[in-house]
C-alpha cells in the first residue's frame, strides 16, 4: 500500500480541508514528520489509519468521535480521504465521523465510500457502502488486519517498544491479532466444552445406574437372597447387584410357573360350576314367565265385550266420512254469501265519500285559479331582488377586506417600530462581543509560546525524574555488587583452601605409596631422596572439590551479572547525562518542577482563555445571524407596508363605484336576503297550493270512479256464490236421505275427527295382535315346563362365589409372581447397559480431560498448544530481526527467546532476552539502555514484517511510519539506524519518521512541517531539499 493523496476535514487540530499531497515527495521516499508538540504530526497517522480502517492509530486513542476538531464550524462535516496505490491500481476512500450539531438532539449520519479509480471513472468496490462491506474488502485489498498495519506499517507512539518489553501474556495477545492464532485458543474452548459435556454425560449415566440399584428394594419384595444380601453392605458393586438379580429372575421364572398351575386348575372349577347355575337360573326365569303371561291373557280375555262395541263405533264413523265432505262445501259456500254482502255494503259507502270529496276539490280549484295575476307578480320582484345580490355580497366582503387592510397597516407600523429598535440592539451587542474577542486574542498572544516552554520543561522532568531514579537505582545497584564482590572473594578463599587441602591429601597418599627403585606416576623418578612427611588430617574427595568449585562458579555468575548490571546502569546514567547536556539542563529538581507546575498553571488558564475565545466567536457567528435577520426583517416589513397602503387605495375606490348601482333600502346583504326569502316563500306559498289543489282535483276523479267500479263487481260476486250455495245444500239433504243413518242427529252423532278414527283403529288392531300373540306364548311355555320343577339357585350361588375366590387368589399370585419376573429382567438389562455406557464415558472423559489439559498450557512447560504455535513465529522474528541487530550494534547484541519459567506459575515461553557479546552473558531485554531498546524494538518490528510477508506472499509493503523518538539514540547508533532505513527505502518503500532530531531531519531529503497558526489550528507542507 502507498498513499497518494491524503485529506482531512475537521479532522484533530485541522480547522478546515488538509491536503497531504505525497505526489509532492517525487522520487524522495524518506521524509521526516516535523513540527512543534501537539501541531498535529501523529493525526496524519491517525487519518491514514481511520480511513483505511475506521480506527486511530494507538491504542490510546480508541474514541474516533473524540478525533473531530475543535475548530470546526458546527456546519462542516469531519471526514477523512485516502487515494492510495496497490499492485499499481488506485483507490478513493472516504469516511465521515458523526457529531452532534448545535440544536439538534440526534448525530449526523456518518457516509463511508470505496472506489476504484480507472480511466474510466469511480467503480465501486463494494455492493453497499456500508462500514461493515468496506472494512472486509479493505483488509481483503491491503492483505493486514488494523492490529498488523499497526506493527508493521504504522508504528505508533508509545506501541513501538511494547512487543519487545512486555511479558509472555501480553505477546501472546498482540501475536494473537496479527498472526489470528485465535483459532488455536478456540480449540481450547471447544475441548473444554466437550470436556464438561463428557463429564456431565459420565455423571448422569452414574447417576442413573445408581437410581436403577435404588430401585430394587422398592420393586423387588425382600427375602432372603444374594441380591438383598450385598445391598445391605456398605459397598458393593455393580457385578454383584447384576449376578443376584440373575438370581432373583431364576427364582421368579421358577415361581410363575407353579403358580400358573394352581391359577388354571382353579378357574376351571369355577367355570363349570358357572354354567351349571345359569342353566338353572334360566330353567327358573321360564317359570316366571309362564305365570306372568297366563295373568295377562286373563285379562285380555275380560275385555273383549269393551272392544268389539268400539270396533262398531268406528266402522260408523267410517259411514259418515262421505257425507261430511257434502256438509262441509255448503257450510263453506253459506259463509261466503256472507261475506260478499259485506262487501257490497263497504263498495256503496266509499262511492258515496268520492261523491262528496269530488264537489269539495272542485270549489277549492275554482279558486286558486282566480289568483293567478299574484303569482305573476311576485316572480318579477324576485327575479329582480336576486339581480343585485351579487353585487351587494361582494359589497359586505369589499367593506370587510378595507377594515382589514386597515387594522394591518396599523399593526405593521407598530412592528416597523419595534423592529428598528431591536435592531440597533442587536448590533450594539455585536460590537460588544467583538471588543471582548479583542481582548481575548491580545492575552492568547502568548499562549504557543508557554505550551512550546511547558513540553520542553515536560520533557526536562521526565528526563530529570529518570536520571534521579536511575541514579537511585545505580546506588542500590553499587551496594549490590559490593556485597557478591565480597561474597565472591570470601568463596574463592574457602576454594582455594580446599583446593590446597585435597592436593596436599593427594601429595600424602602419593607419597606413601612410592617405593624405591620403581620410577614416580608423576616425574618418572627411580630415587626419592625428599618425600612428603604430610599426613592426612581431614579427608577430601573429588566430589567434594567439584562441589566447592560449582558453589564458586554460581557466586562468581552472581558477581559479573551484578557488576554488569551497575555497568549497564552507570551507561544509562551517562545516557541521560548526555541528553541533559543537549537539553542545557541543570539537575535542580525543585526549581524544574516549580516552573512546570507555573507554566501548566498559565496554560490552563489560557486553555481556558482559548475555549471562552472560541464560544465568544461562535456567538458572534450566532450574534451577527440575528442582526441580519433582524435588518432583513425590517426591510421586509417596510416592502410589505408599501404594498398593503396601495392596495387599500385601490379597494376603496372599486367600493364608491359599485355602492352607486345599488338602492340604498337593499345595500345590507341581510336585509336584502330576507327580503328575497320573503318573497320566495310567498311565491312557493301560491305555487304550492295552485299544485296542490290540481292534484287533490285529478286524486278524487280516480276516487269516484274506482268506488263505481268495485261497486258493481261485489254485486256481481254476491249474487254467483248465492247460487253456487243453493245448490250444495240440495246436494247435502239427497245424501242423508240416502245413508243408513235414520236421521240427521243420528249422523252428526257418529261424526268422528280423522285423529280420532286413526287412534280407534290402531286400539282394536292391537288389542287383536296381543290377544293371539299371549295365546301362543303360553301354549308353548307349558309345553316345554311339563314335568319340571324349580331349582334352588342359593346353594349354587354360594358355591360360584367360594370357586371364584379361589382362581381369583391364584391370579393374584400369578400376575404378581410375572411381574416381579419382568421387573428383574428390566433391572439387569438396565443395569448391565448403563454399566457398559459409564466404562465408555469414562474412557472418553479421560481422554478428553488429558488433550484438554496438554493444549491448554497444564503441564510441566506451562506451554499451550497456542503458544506453541506463536513461539514458531516469534523464532522467526527473532532471526530475522537479529540480522539487522548484529549491524545496528556492531556484533555486540543477539536477541533470543527465553526458556526461563514465569513465577506463580504464570505462562511461559515468549519471552526475550538479549546475548551480550561484550560480556559473554545472557539477559532480560528490559535491562537494556534507551537507545539500545530502540533499536532492538526498530529491528523486532522489521523483522515482523518480514515474517508476515513471507507468509502472506501477495501483501507487498511499500510503506512505513514510524512515529517514535529518535533522540535516544546516541550519534553512533543514529547513523546505524539512518543507515537501515535507507537500505529498507532502496528496496522501494516509502518511509515517513516522526521525530525533533536535527540529525535525522538533515540526513532525509524531505520534510512534512506541521506549523500551528495563532488560532490553534495546524497546517502540513513538503519541504524537498
Amino acid at each position: 500500500m502507498r498513499p497518494i493523496q491524503l485529506k482531512m476535514t475537521a479532522f484533530g487540530p485541522y480547522k478546515g480541508t488538509e491536503i497531504v499531497d505525497f505526489r509532492e515527495l517525487k522520487d524522495n521516499r524518506l521524509f521526516v514528520i516535523s513540527g512543534a508538540t501537539g501541531a498535529g504530526k501523529t493525526t496524519i497517522f491517525d487519518g491514514i489509519c481511520f480511513a483505511l480502517y475506521g480506527q486511530a492509530s494507538g491504542e490510546d486513542r480508541t474514541d474516533i468521535r473524540a478525533m473531530r476538531s475543535d475548530f470546526a464550524d458546527d456546519a462542516v462535516q469531519t471526514a477523512v480521504e485516502l487515494i492510495f496505490e496497490i499492485h499499481n491500481r488506485t483507490y478513493r476512500i472516504m469516511r465521515q465521523i458523526p457529531y452532534m450539531k448545535q440544536g439538534n438532539k440526534s448525530e449526523t449520519t456518518a457516509r463511508s465510500e470505496f472506489y476504484e479509480l480507472t480511466e474510466n471513472g469511480e467503480v465501486p468496490l463494494v455492493d453497499r457502502q456500508i462500514v461493515s462491506e468496506i472494512n472486509k474488502k479493505a483488509e481483503e485489498l491491503i492483505g493486514f488486519t488494523q492490529a498488523q498495519f499497526s506493527q508493521i506499517v504504522m508504528l505508533p507512539q508509545g506501541e513501538f517498544r511494547k512487543f519487545l518489553t512486555s511479558d509472555t501474556e501480553n505477546k501472546e495477545t498482540i501475536m494473537r491479532k496479527i498472526f489470528k492464532t485465535d483459532q488455536y485458543r478456540e480449540i481450547v474452548e471447544q475441548l473444554k466444552v466437550k470436556k464438561d459435556d463428557a463429564q456431565s454425560a459420565l455423571t448422569k449415566e452414574m447417576q442413573l445406574s445408581e437410581g436403577h440399584i435404588g430401585q430394587i428394594p422398592s420393586l423387588l419384595p425382600e427375602r432372603e437372597s444374594s441380591v438383598f444380601t450385598v445391598l445391605a453392605n456398605e459397598h458393593y458393586n455393580v457385578n454383584q447387584v447384576v449376578q443376584g438379580l440373575e438370581e432373583e429372575l431364576a427364582y421368579y421364572q421358577e415361581n410363575t410357573v407353579v403358580v400358573k398351575k394352581s391359577y388354571e386348575e382353579a378357574y376351571t372349577k369355577h367355570t363349570k360350576m358357572l354354567e351349571m347355575y345359569h342353566d338353572a337360573k334360566g330353567m327358573n326365569d321360564r317359570f316366571v314367565e309362564l305365570q306372568q303371561k297366563e295373568l295377562a291373557l286373563n285379562g285380555l280375555v275380560e275385555n273383549l265385550p269393551v272392544m268389539e262395541r268400539k270396533e262398531q263405533q268406528l266402522a260408523d264413523a267410517e259411514r259418515a266420512v262421505s257425507i261430511s265432505e257434502i256438509e262441509m262445501q255448503f257450510l263453506a259456500l253459506k259463509e261466503e254469501v256472507v261475506a260478499k254482502s259485506k262487501d257490497l255494503q263497504k263498495a256503496k259507502h266509499a262511492v258515496q265519500i268520492a261523491t262528496e270529496n269530488m264537489e269539495d276539490a272542485e270549489h277549492h280549484f275554482h279558486i286558486e285559479g282566480g289568483r293567478k295575476v299574484e303569482r305573476e307578480k311576485l316572480t318579477e320582484s324576485l327575479i329582480r331582488l336576486k339581480d343585485y345580490l351579487p353585487a351587494v355580497s361582494s359589497l359586505s366582503a369589499k367593506e370587510n377586506a378595507l377594515d382589514l387592510l386597515e387594522k394591518e397597516n396599523v399593526r405593521l407600523e407598530k412592528e416597523l417600530a419595534i423592529t428598528i429598535v431591536k435592531t440597533e440592539e442587536e448590533n450594539g451587542r455585536l460590537e460588544s462581543l467583538k471588543s471582548e474577542i479583542d481582548t481575548f486574542e491580545g492575552r492568547l498572544i502568548s499562549y504557543d509560546e508557554r505550551i512550546d516552554q511547558l513540553n520542553e520543561v515536560n520533557e526536562k522532568c521526565k528526563v530529570l525524574d529518570e536520571f534521579f531514579a536511575i541514579q537511585n537505582r545505580m546506588i542500590v545497584l553499587e551496594k549490590e555488587k559490593g556485597v557478591h564482590e565480597k561474597n565472591y572473594k570470601i568463596c574463592k578463599s574457602e576454594y582455594e583452601a580446599v583446593e590446597q587441602l585435597w592436593l596436599d591429601n593427594q601429595a600424602a597418599m602419593l607419597a606413601e605409596s612410592l617405593i624405591d627403585g620403581e620410577s614416580c606416576p608423576v616425574c618418572g623418578s627411580e630415587h626419592h631422596p625428599v618425600k612428603s612427611h604430610k599426613t592426612i588430617e581431614v579427608a577430601v574427595s573429588r566430589e567434594q572439590l567439584e562441589a566447592e568449585k560449582e558453589r564458586l562458579k554460581e557466586v562468581e555468575g552472581q558477581f559479573r551479572n551484578a557488576t554488569i548490571t551497575y555497568q549497564n546502569t552507570v551507561e544509562q546514567v551517562k545516557s541521560i547525562e548526555k541528553e541533559m547536556n543537549r537539553l542545557t539542563m541543570e539537575v535542580d529538581k525543585n526549581n524544574l518542577h516549580e516552573r512546570k507546575i507555573y507554566l501548566e498553571t498559565e496554560v490552563a488558564v489560557l486553555r481556558n482563555e482559548r475555549k471562552v475565545l472560541v464560544e465568544l466567536k461562535e456567538k458572534v457567528k450566532e450574534q451577527e445571524m440575528v442582526a441580519a435577520r433582524f435588518l432583513t426583517n425590517k426591510s421586509e416589513i417596510e416592502r410589505t407596508l408599501f404594498q398593503q397602503q396601495s392596495s387599500y387605495d385601490t379597494q376603496l375606490a372599486v367600493l364608491q363605484s359599485t355602492l352607486q348601482t345599488i338602492p340604498e333600502d337593499v345595500r345590507i346583504l341581510s336585509i336584502l336576503r330576507q327580503r328575497i326569502a320573503e318573497t320566495e316563500k310567498s311565491k312557493t306559498e301560491l305555487d304550492h297550493a295552485w299544485e296542490t289543489v290540481q292534484k287533490v282535483r285529478e286524486q278524487v276523479v280516480q276516487q269516484l270512479t274506482t268506488a263505481k267500479s268495485a261497486e258493481a263487481h261485489a254485486r256481481k260476486s254476491l249474487e254467483e256464490v248465492e247460487v253456487k250455495r243453493d245448490l250444495a245444500e240440495n246436494r247435502f239433504k239427497e245424501a242423508l236421505q240416502q245413508s243408513a243413518f235414520p236421521t240427521e242427529v243420528a249422523y252428526r252423532e257418529s261424526k268422528m275427527t280423522e285423529a280420532d278414527r286413526s287412534s280407534l283403529k290402531e286400539q282394536v288392531a292391537e288389542f287383536k295382535l296381543r290377544l293371539h300373540t299371549l295365546r301362543e306364548a303360553v301354549a308353548e311355555l307349558r309345553l316345554l315346563l311339563e314335568g319340571k320343577e324349580m331349582v334352588d339357585l342359593g346353594k349354587l350361588e354360594r358355591k360360584v362365589i367360594e370357586l371364584k375366590n379361589d382362581y381369583e387368589d391364584a391370579l393374584t399370585d400369578y400376575n404378581a409372581s410375572s411381574e416381579y419376573e419382568k421387573t428383574a429382567f428390566g433391572l439387569k438389562e438396565k443395569l448391565v447397559e448403563s454399566s457398559a455406557k459409564v466404562i465408555e464415558l469414562e474412557r472418553i472423559y479421560g481422554k478428553i480431560t488429558e488433550l484438554y489439559d496438554v493444549v491448554r498450557g497444564q503441564n510441566g512447560l506451562k506451554l499451550s498448544f497456542e503458544r506453541y504455535i506463536q513461539i514458531e513465529y516469534l523464532e522467526r522474528i527473532i532471526q530475522s530481526a537479529n540480522e539487522r541487530l548484529k549491524e545496528m550494534s556492531n556484533g555486540q547484541f543477539v536477541l533470543n527467546r527465553s526458556d526461563r519459567q514465569e513465577v506463580r506459575g504464570r505462562q511461559s515461553g515468549l519471552g526475550l532476552d538479549v546475548y551480550d557479546a561484550y560480556t559473554g552473558q545472557t539477559r532480560d531485554v528490559k535491562t537494556l539502555s534507551g537507545g539500545e531498546k530502540f533499536n532492538a524494538s526498530l529491528c523486532l518490528a522489521l523483522g515482523m514484517a518480514d515474517v508476515i510477508q513471507s507468509f502472506q506472499g501477495a501483501v507487498s509493503i511499500d510503506t512505513m511510519f514510524i512515529d517514535e523518538g529518535f533522540g535516544s539514540l546516541d550519534e553512533e547508533s543514529l547513523n546505524k539506524a539512518i543507515d537501515t532505513l535507507i537500505d529498507l527505502q532502496k528496496s522501494g518503500r516509502m518511509i515517513g519518521v516522526i521525530s525533533h532530531v536535527e540529525e535525522l531531519k538533515a540526513a532525509f531529503p524531505a520534510t512534512l512541517e506541521v506549523r500551528k497558526s495563532k488560532e490553534g489550528h495546524s497546517h502540513a507542507e513538503f519541504s524537498i531539499k
